[in-house]
């Protein structure tokens, strides 16, 4: 069986909706977590052993590579590993041997070169209180009942602690069919993770500007640019993590002076847990609805190929600025919502010097330091402000490069290389 993949006319959305479980249903959530946790570490041994014994026989034994077949496997010997199985949810078993299954995959597909990404190890065991807490139910007694409750396997119906209208409405006119529901827990709150299937949302009428965004790490999280050089909007940077520094050195220097397992000592890493989900909430709040303004308004939308990563290794100061940009979320968003609201994603050659390069003359300034916010060209000696500089060079990109000659000669030692990202997040050559 395939990848599941969204009908025509339909897209796969999902939501988070905090819960509101009574204590009878949080302590159903936790067994599940547990059952889940139990079977991960059953399935791992499985595929240890496998190869284990392929090593010495010289042939693996192919049926750790299905979670359909260590899923028929498990039922045979359920009872007598798992006296307690029917006291859980039977996706709890399942959830965990396809997690299992997917590690398996995955180190698979890292080690052969086919995944991309950073390297990913063979399959660990996971170990109660490392482990995050969480459940994923596709069966059984799953769906949505009104605006503030939801039905899941197990634990009957669920209060939400708010209102989940626009998700009720779409199951209600037959516009929305419920896939998945992942309930977790973090810093002893608990929410669910709805994965609905939905018609496509509607799309705007042609757009054909083209706008330049410029990502930053200082007061604005967003400097959008047109090529004439229009400033569009800037959008604020919440600055999430550095507004949160003194409340997060508070708790954990708190943390610190606990034993570490007594009821103070949980008490206090729930503390510290919600300062940092606060902090995340702030800035998945911005980006949100900074990415979604962006991709309902303009037709063409062009950004920089950011190494994340390299940047992070930079000073202390900075490394925190990354993580309040999270230019790496920015642009997943972005790759998507522009599928669904008919806008054109174009993303910059990582080395082009969008901010060294003057935007009148074009002659590129390699003294340029990351303090510079504003600096005059020293051939047209026209003053620019970084980010905006940034943006509008960004902004014509797409133009300079159909006006390119295509011959393949020329466009080895082209200085300016866009790609533009496909609809799954890949960048088309």
């Amino acid at each position: 069986m395939g990848k599941y993949a969204a009908p025509p006319g339909a897209i796969v959305k999902g939501w988070t909706v905090a819960l509101v479980p009574s204590p009878q249903q949080a302590v159903g959530f936790r067994r599940d977590d547990g059952a889940r946790r139990f079977a991960h570490n059953w399935a791992v041994a499985q595929i240890k052993q496998a190869f284990d014994q392929g090593t010495q026989a010289g042939e693996h034994d192919p049926a750790v590579w299905s979670a359909w077949s260590l899923r028929k496997r498990w039922n045979a010997v359920k009872a007598e590993r798992a006296p307690w199985w029917a006291e859980c949810s039977k996706e709890a078993f399942s959830n965990g041997i396809a997690d299992a299954v997917t590690a398996l995959k995955n180190w698979h597909g890292s080690k052969t070169g086919r995944r991309e990404g950073p390297r990913v190890g063979f399959p660990r065991f996971r170990k109660k209180g490392k482990d995050r807490v969480r459940c994923t139910y596709t069966t059984g007694a799953l769906r949505v009942e009104g605006p503030r409750h939801i039905v899941l396997p197990g634990a009957g119906r669920v209060q939400t602690a708010e209102n989940i209208r626009p998700i009720w409405r779409h199951i209600r006119r037959g516009s929305g069919r419920l896939l998945a529901a992942t309930v977790s827990e973090r810093a002893g709150r608990w929410s669910v993770s709805l994965r609905l299937e939905i018609s496509a949302p509607w799309q705007p009428g042609a757009r054909a500007d083209t706008v330049g965004v410029d990502v930053g790490i200082g007061s604005c999280l967003l400097t959008v640019m047109r090529p004439d050089g229009t400033v569009v909007t800037r959008v604020p940077n919440p600055q999430a993590l550095r507004a949160s520094l003194t409340g997060l050195r508070r708790a954990n220097r708190a943390l610190s002076r606990k034993t570490e397992g007594s009821s103070r000592w949980r008490k206090a890493k729930r503390t510290l847990g919600r300062a940092h989900a606060r902090a995340v909430g702030i800035r998945s709040d911005a980006i949100h609805k900074a990415t979604t303004d962006l991709t309902k308004t303009h037709g063409q939308i062009v950004i920089e190929g950011l190494a994340v990563k390299s940047l992070m290794r930079g000073l202390r100061w900075h490394r925190k600025s990354w993580v309040d940009v999270a230019a790496g979320e920015l642009r997943r968003q972005l790759t998507y919502k522009s599928q669904w609201y008919g806008a054109e994603l174009w993303v910059a050659d990582r080395f082009y010097p969008s901010s060294r390069t003057c935007s009148e003359c074009g002659l590129v300034n390699t003294s340029l330091t990351l303090s510079d916010r504003s600096w005059a060209c020293p051939g047209c000696c026209a003053i620019h402000d970084r980010d905006e500089n940034a943006g509008i060079n960004l902004a014509r990109l797409p133009a300079s490069q159909a006006e390119a000659p295509s011959d393949g000669k020329t466009a080895l030692v082209r200085p300016v290389v866009v790609k533009r990202v496909n609809h799954l997040g890949k960048v088309a050559a």
